[in-house]
């Protein structure tokens, strides 16, 4: 390899690494959020929080452990949420129990697509554990306030 293609590698490589990075400002500070999520006094396993601040145009993340608790992620694992009001959003879907098997192609219970009476169709939209209203920013009617001071621990009582 000569000089020319070695500068030309390195120039290429530098305009990658400087402009990789996004702005050069450092991300918004964020502060740690965690809370409980129940429904009918039990607590939610597996549900995905959702906090979305508008003014900053910022989301947060986090999913319920076996005891329905959370913490929030922004930008790196559990670091929090931007601080000011946020709309939520939680969702938990129900397991959906394992289908039977197709039976194998040499089974006497074999039967070829087109034969046979046909399956109903099963509804493909998920279930929803807790109640729709709760999938949706706009309009679970939950809100959250971070503050950049104090302890951020936002629980909700979830309702039918």
């Amino acid at each position: 390899m000569n000089r020319l293609q070695l500068s030309a590698i390195l120039a290429g490589l530098t305009v990658c690494v400087s402009g990789c990075g996004g702005s050069s400002s450092s991300p918004a500070p964020v502060y740690a959020v965690s809370g409980k999520v129940t429904f009918k006094n039990a607590p939610v396993v597996g549900a995905d929080v959702t906090f979305f601040n508008a003014e900053k145009n910022r989301s947060a993340f986090g999913r319920t452990d076996s005891n329905g608790e959370y913490r929030l992620t922004t930008f790196s694992s559990n670091d929090g949420a931007v601080d000011g009001k946020a709309a939520v959003s939680i969702l938990k879907f129900v397991d959906t129990a394992p289908t039977v098997p197709e039976p194998d192609i040499e089974s006497e219970a074999y039967v070829p697509p087109g034969y046979g009476k046909k399956k109903p169709a099963a509804d493909a939209r998920p279930k929803m554990e807790i109640p729709d209203r709760y999938a949706s920013q706009t309009t679970s009617g939950l809100i959250a306030v971070v503050a950049p001071d104090g302890t951020n621990t936002i629980n909700f009582e979830l309702t039918d």
